[in-house]
């Protein structure tokens, strides 16, 4: 659900930041919250607007983040999504795949087993 402007009292990230409660005594960096609205945490995105230069959301967007994580914390992950590591390992593993596709194998006589372009 996006923002509605009418009704939520739009907030600095750097605002809303003194809302999140601390771990371990620290509230998190705006950094961070930045991070929710543009990459999301565990597939869910902390809802937010720009007005201007300025970055907004609101507190209820904030709850309605913390409660879709909530929510996808039940959900067992998927086979296809287990993070971002997997997702990152997948990806230069076809890389590599597909370059070594390219390559040729040429047995000279008196070498070794060498590759080619």
């Amino acid at each position: 659900m996006a923002i509605d402007v009418l009704l939520e009292e739009l907030l600095s990230l750097k605002e809303v930041v003194k809302m999140v409660p601390p771990i371990d005594g620290k509230h998190p960096h705006v950094s961070t919250l930045w991070r929710w609205c543009r990459v999301g945490l565990r597939g869910v995105h902390l809802d937010y607007l720009r007005v201007g230069q300025r970055v907004v959301t609101s507190q209820e967007a904030l709850g309605r983040f913390a409660r879709d994580l909530a929510v996808a914390d039940e959900q067992p992950a998927s086979a296809d999504n287990k993070g971002p590591r997997q997702a990152c390992k997948r990806r230069a593993f076809e890389t590599t795949k597909r370059r070594t596709a390219t390559r040729q194998m040429v047995r000279r006589p008196g070498d070794q087993l060498n590759m080619e372009r």
